[in-house]
């Protein structure tokens, strides 16, 4: 369930980044509705690593590495998104759109991964 919840929001995180980069193609700097678009993704990304967080905690049976990762990715997943939304107000030109569409792709391989590690150090 974990692994499929994953691959949903990477394909609405890469989405998004392209959006961002058909904006920063034509020239267009971050609008309101990108910012939108990031408040909703980093919604949704809270709600994976909580259920990720709960998954951990109810099905047990991984070593203390594989969590230490997964809640490292979690972390990680969770800063990226403001971060790229802090560094892009700060550029107000198309290439903070550039800024915001790194940040999508980075979030996406942050799920791609998690799900990976969570699918190979599953409970037996």
């Amino acid at each position: 369930m974990i692994v499929g919840l994953t691959f949903v929001v990477l394909a609405l995180a890469l989405a998004w980044a392209l959006w961002c980069v058909v904006s920063a193609v034509i020239g267009q700097a971050p609008t309101f509705g990108h910012r939108i678009g990031l408040l909703v993704l980093e919604g949704i990304a809270l709600v994976v690593a909580l259920v990720i967080v709960v998954g951990l905690v109810v099905e047990g049976g991984r070593t203390t590495g594989a969590v230490v990762e997964i809640v490292g990715y979690l972390i990680a997943m969770l800063a990226v998104l403001p971060i790229g939304a802090a560094l892009a107000h700060g550029e107000r030109t198309r290439y903070g759109s550039v800024v915001l569409a790194v940040a999508g792709v980075t979030l996406a391989v942050l799920l791609l991964r998690t799900g990976q590690v969570w699918a190979v150090t599953g409970a037996r």
